[in-house]
């Protein structure tokens, strides 16, 4: 096994899910912890600390209705992207790793605020790896659904609610250090936006031509040209549906879950990774807990796990 580095991991559990359609992910935290992380953690002879979860946004909670088009759950979202970004801030300062535990991927607004801006204020250039299905690259005017957990990646490059992007303060992610790896279900607007904004692109296509350690190695040179810091947001759903069951919004076709080992070791010996989210753990949708017992194994590769 090879240790990530000296810096202590802090894991942050972020209960919501009123950013995305299915309820359920708000059970995501507690769902990786009780598939045996603090022991597999241990194992590895990783430094950590769980600071347990932020106040969920879950039961008892009131429903609200909302209009064709109208953002979902706008003032609720803030407030605990508000909490998330004290919290992941607070960890990058007292030189922490911080892993935000999920929720659905709405979360990544909270833990990428915080990581551009401390990065930021400490001379660096934070580059990103953002794994998913999806695009997540929708805006309140693009978005079908109103949903904001399809609109984190837009936000972190500037575009969307003027309120949420109010928590980035003016910092954001520079597109052409950002990937995103592992998309093969992409909104007609949002895929024009992509390409408008320079947002590096590698679909399942892209994959299966190049191979994926190729596209794991020219995504690293992307987001890390000198050693730079690396935030990766991995969302459960870029693996292949059958994989992991329990996720809202799964997609067949995804890359296999010994290639997400891989991207994940790579990263690992880079020795740059900064911070993480792993999102869209769903447990109500799940079978006998597989979601959440394969993102706890995909976080140990993360943090330096390796076969031999």
């Amino acid at each position: 096994m090879k240790i990530l580095n000296s810096r202590k991991i802090q894991l942050i559990g972020a209960p919501i899910s009123i950013a995305s359609p299915e309820k359920g992910a708000s059970l995501g935290p507690d769902a990786i912890r009780l598939s045996g992380l603090k022991e597999s953690l241990t194992h590895l002879g990783v430094d950590f600390e769980d600071i347990g979860n932020l106040p969920s946004l879950e039961e008892p909670f009131p429903v609200k209705y909302f209009k064709q088009g109208e953002i979902k759950y706008l003032e609720e979202v803030y407030e605990f992207m508000t909490l998330l970004k004290e919290k992941v801030y607070s960890a990058l300062s007292n030189n922490n790793i911080p892993v935000v535990l999920g929720g659905d991927h709405s979360l990544a607004i909270g833990s990428l605020s915080a990581s551009i801006k401390y990065h930021k204020e400490m001379g660096k250039k934070l580059g990103l790896i953002w794994f998913d299905a999806h695009g997540d690259f929708n805006t309140e005017e693009t978005s079908l659904s109103g949903n904001i957990h399809g609109m984190p990646l837009a936000l972190a490059t500037g575009q969307g609610n003027a309120k949420l992007l109010s928590l980035f303060e003016n910092n954001y992610i520079d597109p052409r250090r950002t990937v995103l790896m592992g998309v093969r279900s992409i909104d007609p607007e949002e895929g024009k936006r992509l390409d408008e904004y320079g947002i590096h692109v590698v679909t399942m296509k892209d994959i299966d031509e190049k191979g994926i350690y190729n596209c794991i190695k020219d995504a690293i040179k992307i987001v890390s040209p000198k050693k730079d810091p690396i935030h990766v947001s991995f969302d459960v759903d870029g693996l292949d549906a059958t994989t992991t069951p329990g996720t809202g919004t799964p997609v067949l076709g995804g890359i296999t879950l010994r290639e997400a080992h891989l991207l994940l070791e790579l990263i690992a010996e880079t020795g740059q990774l900064a911070s993480m989210d792993l999102v869209e753990v769903n447990p109500l949708l799940d079978y006998r807990n597989q979601t959440a017992h394969v993102a706890k194994q995909l976080l140990e590769s993360a943090l330096g796990k390796v076969i031999y």
